[in-house]
């Protein structure tokens, strides 16, 4: 008995001696050893019920396995439990002004955001070529069916924005392959798309399909870290998309105006399918208003569910049934900007990220990556 408490005794120490530098989920430097030698994240294990998000944040941390025992990267030199921050995010805030960005590789005032609507209608449906800026994103799954199950927008002739989630998220299937972009499209069901009209019956040319060659989430983003973090993407077309009255980029902020905004209290648009990774809820290009909210309000009420929002996201919507679930995964939260030559534009101010289950449900807004935090990174990745 007395020489198996002294072997237990030289395997603890000799982990502890031989723990390798790794880094916790915080980015803090910390030692891979047995979880019952890291105090501060001992005492996560011991609080019952295990909220999610220490869960996550354990679940994240570990490292390896001595026998059956989970190892876990301990912080240096801290004996207090965790705290998962939200990231501070380069970017403008509501009180600075800020250098406008720019890139030859994006499209000038003159293509972007430009709605041949002279206004927004009243109604869920959208017209035929409203928001032309509207993208699928096709998946193919194991046996060669294919399928859409997320939304971006095209902001170039080679590149549409979506959601990181919708490039590598947990609730994506592995066996899963993102291969297309659809642009042009209104009715996914039928091909010619047509709508009658006080002036007759209007139908638009085919959709058009365009091939991904690469895929770009944002390094920082992490799919199993509860806040979603950097939940931003790009994917980079196999060819030119070419412009028409139908399919045509929305503006980024890049002005100063536009990179300083906060949007609280206006009413922004949500368009799309309803696609997203486990659901299909339209086959018909809808759209939907929805109102921006205080981040201090939105932060309390997720709060609650454990998620800690940072200056990365914004929060809309709220009122009951009337959510970006009317919208896809990735797909843009829209705002309309009159400038000082009184020409109208559309900015894409947020990336459709997650919300409540089910959504949809009031005083639960959607939240959305913020756009403009995310364009000097955008703009990083942008190739000819």
């Amino acid at each position: 008995m007395r020489a198996k408490e002294v072997l237990v005794l030289f395997v603890v120490v000799q982990v502890a001696i031989a723990a390798d530098p790794c880094q916790t989920p915080n980015n803090q430097d910390g030692d891979c050893k047995v979880i019952n030698e890291c105090p501060s994240l001992y005492q996560l294990l011991e609080r019952r019920p295990i909220s999610s998000s220490n869960a996550d944040y354990l679940r994240r941390s570990q490292c390896g396995f001595v026998g059956a025992y989970p190892k876990v990267c301990c912080p240096i030199g801290s004996a207090a439990p965790p705290t998962v921050k939200p990231p501070i995010v380069e970017g403008p805030t509501e009180a600075t002004d800020i250098d406008p960005v720019s890139s030859d590789l994006l499209p000038g005032f003159d293509d972007c955001g430009v709605n041949t609507q002279s206004r927004i209608y009243g109604g869920e449906k959208t017209d035929l070529d409203e928001f032309p800026w509207m993208a699928l994103i096709e998946y193919e799954k194991p046996g060669g069916s294919r399928g859409f199950y997320c939304g971006g927008v095209l902001i170039s002739k080679r590149y549409v924005l979506t959601a990181a989630h919708c490039v590598k998220g947990k609730d994506l299937p592995k066996t899963w392959k993102l291969v297309s972009v659809r642009l042009g499209e209104y009715n996914t069901e039928t091909d010619p798309d047509c709508i009658n009209s006080a002036f007759g019956r209007d139908c638009a040319p085919p959709p058009v399909n365009i091939p991904v060659a690469e895929r770009i989430a944002h390094e920082n983003y992490d799919p199993n870290d509860i806040n979603q973090y950097h939940d931003i993407a790009l994917l980079r077309l196999k060819r030119e998309a070419k412009f028409s009255d139908y399919i045509k980029p929305i503006c980024l902020p890049t002005t100063s105006e536009e990179l300083t905004k906060t949007y609280i209290g206006q009413k922004l648009f949500v368009a799309g399918w309803g696609k997203t990774e486990n659901r299909s809820e339209s086959n018909i290009k809808l759209k939907v208003q929805v109102p921006v909210k205080q981040a201090e309000e939105c932060r309390s009420t997720y709060k609650v569910a454990n998620v800690r929002l940072g200056g990365g996201q914004l929060c809309a919507g709220g009122e009951k049934g009337r959510d970006s679930c009317r919208g896809d995964s990735g797909g843009p939260l829209m705002t309309i900007s009159i400038d000082k030559n009184r020409d109208v534009h559309w900015y894409a101010a947020g990336v459709v990220s997650f919300g409540p289950s089910p959504c949809g449900m009031e005083n639960w807004p959607g939240v959305y990556t913020k756009v403009s935090k995310y364009v000097p990174w955008i703009v990083s990745q942008l190739k000819p």
